[in-house]
């Protein structure tokens, strides 16, 4: 695992079982249900200094409403047993015992420095959605249709990605998605749900990831205002091991719509073009 030891001690509570109860749709047995999980890790870090976690899941439910909260305590110790640094922070999210989770908050606190506040949700690998995109090398994508492509270069690149992708809606050229892709698994001896990038989305978006594959460590990420992140860390496509993408639905539906317009106008201007043939040719004879 990149050179680090690991050591994790998990205590498994009866959140599955309480997930199951909630879907079952048994409202009297459901009501002021409870149940507690923890986690708690120790990893040894590439420079010796040892990262300590401790993570506490509480998830309860009165028959109707769903209520997760999880707080999680890093504390990071130099080779001599010095703390470097601690921080502290606190999720929370609720729903109907018959829908989805919906992340509401996020809050965070450290002992020893400020963490970083979650941002909006207007940009992704630096690009702002809806923004024009000045760039002229734009190619048409199998896989994106209602698109067209481009290579960018972010401001700040990820460790160990190799490619970087930005489509834009065909006519005005905004902002619609954004890629970010790896030729090799990155990170691949790490713990899925744990992985750094997972947890770094969380933090920077400020929401939980979902696992929404059977087959794969794919997750997603609702980051609010109609805008979604996905993050594939192994097998995503036949070129590349990990992708992590960011999208804009309202862009995407301006996309197809441009698409849609460019193809009515092509019909048109063929349907005169042949008018004007058959006209010419009648002049003729």
């Amino acid at each position: 695992m990149n050179g680090r030891n690991t050591m994790v001690v998990c205590s498994v509570g009866a959140a599955i079982a309480l997930a199951a109860l909630v879907a079952g749709g048994n409202t009297e047995v459901q009501k002021d249900q409870t149940s507690k999980t923890s986690e708690a890790s120790v990893v040894t870090n590439d420079n010796g200094s040892v990262t300590r976690s401790f993570t506490e899941c509480n998830v309860t439910t009165n028959g109707n409403m769903v209520t997760e909260h999880r707080r999680e305590t890093r504390t990071t110790l130099d080779t001599e047993g010095n703390v470097l640094e601690s921080s502290t922070s606190e999720y929370a999210q609720s729903y109907t015992a018959c829908a989805g989770p919906v992340p509401f908050s996020l809050s965070s606190s450290s002992a020893q420095r400020e963490e970083k506040p979650a941002g909006d949700a207007d940009s992704f690998m630096g690009l702002k959605f809806g923004e024009v995109f000045e760039g002229s090398e734009f190619v048409s994508d199998p896989d994106e249709p209602t698109m067209l492509r481009a290579v960018f270069t972010p401001k700040k690149a990820l460790a160990g990605f190799d490619d970087y992708y930005v489509y834009v809606t065909p006519k005005t050229h905004k902002v619609a998605k954004v890629c970010a892709c790896a030729k090799e698994a990155v990170e691949p001896g790490a713990r899925w749900r744990r992985h750094y990038l997972v947890e770094a989305l969380e933090k920077r978006y400020g929401t939980w990831a979902r696992l929404c594959s059977y087959t794969r460590p794919l997750y997603a990420f609702d980051i609010g205002s109609g805008r979604y992140v996905t993050a594939c860390l192994a097998g995503a496509s036949r070129d590349y091991e990990t992708v992590l993408s960011g999208w804009d639905d309202a862009m995407l539906t301006a996309a197809a719509d441009e698409t849609e317009a460019a193809r009515v106008e092509a019909r048109k201007a063929a349907k005169e073009k042949r008018q004007q043939r058959v006209s010419d040719a009648a002049e003729a004879f």
